[in-house]
């Protein structure tokens, strides 16, 4: 997969009304006739939640990316206290989106979240500041989880989010059907292809040991080499 060109085209303290004029313009001093296809890209975080999410929308038509651009930047802000930080623009010379299937069940991604809790308990329970503070409490590790849903459409090849939380699998699973679904109601999606999990337990570190009366709270974090924000 290479990228022929990229740039962003918004930022936060830009107008909101921009969004769609910044895309349409560069689309159409950049779109040439060895452009297959064109990656909308949206980069936010939910203030309240601290949830990381990218929203990446592939069209082979440039006259439908200024509609897609402003529908999904108004989805983004739609999920709590969002703050879009970037929106930016990826050409490729060849139809990429195909290449990417995230086609789990939420049942599948939930069966590797459990062999993965038991694999991260094995790795960091000997950990000197995991034992040091234990001494016999029950240990609670809570990693960071970076999940990818693919979502059917009629007005784009393909749309995904991606979404990285720190505290619960269940918080982050409903935020992102609730973005889906803001997408849904917004017609840029038909609905859920399915679910990819990412981030092993060896890209996991310790971020912080909180050390109560009765268990010992682990907070793990990935690594940020393996989150491309």
């Amino acid at each position: 997969m290479e990228t022929r060109k990229s740039a962003k085209v918004w930022g936060w303290g830009d107008k909101f009304e921009d969004v769609k004029i910044n895309c349409e313009r560069y689309v159409d001093r950049r779109w040439t006739e060895t452009t297959k296809e064109c990656c909308i890209g949206i980069m936010a975080r939910e203030r309240n939640k601290t949830i990381f999410y990218f929203i990446d929308a592939y069209t082979s038509d440039p006259k439908s990316v200024g509609n897609l651009a402003e529908g999904l930047f108004q989805a983004a802000l739609s999920q709590g206290e969002t703050k879009v930080d970037f929106v930016t623009i990826r050409f490729y010379d060849n139809v990429v989106s195909r290449d990417m299937q995230h086609r789990k069940s939420i049942e599948e991604i939930e069966e590797e979240l459990k062999k993965r809790e038991k694999v991260i308990a094995s790795r960091f329970i000997n950990d000197p500041k995991v034992s040091d503070a234990a001494k016999g409490k029950e240990v609670i590790f809570i990693p960071e989880t970076r999940l990818l849903c693919e979502l059917r459409s009629k007005v784009a090849n393909k749309v995904i989010i991606e979404a990285v939380y720190g505290f619960g699998f269940e918080a982050l699973k409903d935020f992102i059907n609730s973005l889906g679904n803001e997408l849904i109601k917004r017609r840029i999606a038909e609905g859920v292809a399915g679910y990819e999990l990412r981030g092993s337990a060896e890209e996991l570190k310790i971020n912080d040991v909180d050390d109560g009366y009765d268990e010992v709270y682990v907070y793990l974090g990935l690594n940020q080499a393996s989150i491309l924000f």
